[in-house]
């Protein structure tokens, strides 16, 4: 038993034939499986997309035709569609419907002109000059203007002013380097190309002569920035300094080292003190230098002690309160 996934030649073809009907309006069949018509209109003109399949389809690409013949990149002279993009790309995985799709809607976005005055009639158009057979499939009849459609497309599309010289003159500018040259030159679009040159280069002189008009006010300023950008780094250089001379003198007269140094001052003074004391005990001092020697003293050590205890406090205090 083949997998659920397996499609047959025949499905895929048929499923091809299914999305031109689906993506597709007024889509006729003129012959089943092999040949269909796409009617549809672009600006006032009414065009037919003829599908034709190979019997090898869809390995093989559509033949896309469109009648009446237009003047587009995707249609050669004959009317058969190209160059479009889907058809280029075409592969079995592709949906014939989509391609006809994109390519109708390019000539409705963008309606081509007709490569000269054409009639086209369908298989339901009252001017086919024979009765369609009993299961309406009969291909289309058209009737093109071969001459004028020449004449169209003799005729330069790119360049229009070649349409006015004769074949000699052609031919002669064919030959001369300088004739085609010149002929250029004397382009609309070459002339409105070099004023635009021109109109570029006379602004560019104009900024450059007001450029250099201010060379020497440039120069003027830019020599004030190199003086302020010298006097700036000195600046710089004295603000470090002053900057560690603050932050040694904050910290030698910061409220908790001005605490400490008192704290060892008073043990210092009653170091002192003590040493008075020993030396009167010794017979070293008489009664009189003792007394004033140790009270001078400890009354130092005391007045540390007092100053020490006050500012811890105060200390305390800014702590409980968050500074």
């Amino acid at each position: 038993m083949l997998p659920a996934l397996y499609r047959s030649e025949i499905d895929i073809r048929n499923r091809q034939i299914n999305t031109l009907k689906i993506f597709n309006d007024n889509v006729k069949e003129v012959q089943e499986g092999s040949e269909y018509q796409v009617l549809f209109k672009a600006s006032n003109n009414e065009f037919c997309l003829h599908v034709r399949l190979t019997p090898e389809f869809p390995n093989d690409k559509p033949i896309l035709q469109i009648s009446p013949v237009v003047v587009h990149p995707w249609v050669n002279t004959d009317g058969d569609i190209t160059s479009a993009p889907g058809l280029l790309n075409f592969t079995i995985h592709s949906d014939l419907g989509r391609v006809v799709q994109a390519i109708i809607r390019e000539f409705a976005r963008n309606p081509p002109p007709l490569t000269t005055d054409q009639s086209v009639t369908t298989p339901s158009g009252p001017n086919l000059g024979h009765e369609p057979d009993t299961m309406g499939r009969s291909s289309p009849i058209y009737t093109y203007n071969y001459s004028n459609i020449q004449h169209a497309i003799s005729q330069s599309m790119t360049f229009p002013e070649l349409n006015t010289l004769n074949l000699e003159e052609l031919q002669f500018m064919n030959e001369c380097v300088e004739q085609q040259e010149e002929f250029v030159d004397n382009l609309p679009q070459m002339k409105e190309m070099n004023k635009g040159i021109d109109d570029l280069i006379s602004n560019i002189e104009e900024l450059a002569d007001s450029n250099l008009s201010k060379r020497e006010h440039f120069e003027r300023l830019n020599k004030e920035i190199e003086a302020k950008v010298d006097l700036v780094s000195k600046l710089a250089y004295e603000n470090e300094r002053l900057n560690s001379v603050y932050q040694s003198l904050s910290e030698k007269y910061s409220p908790k080292n001005i605490k400490e140094q008192l704290r060892e001052a008073a043990e210092v003074s009653n170091i002192d003190s003590e040493r008075v004391a020993e030396a009167f005990l010794n017979g070293d001092l008489d009664v009189d230098k003792f007394v004033t020697s140790y009270t001078q003293i400890r009354s130092l050590n005391q007045a540390r002690k007092t100053k020490e205890e006050k500012l811890s406090q105060q200390l305390r205090n800014l702590e409980k309160a968050g500074f």
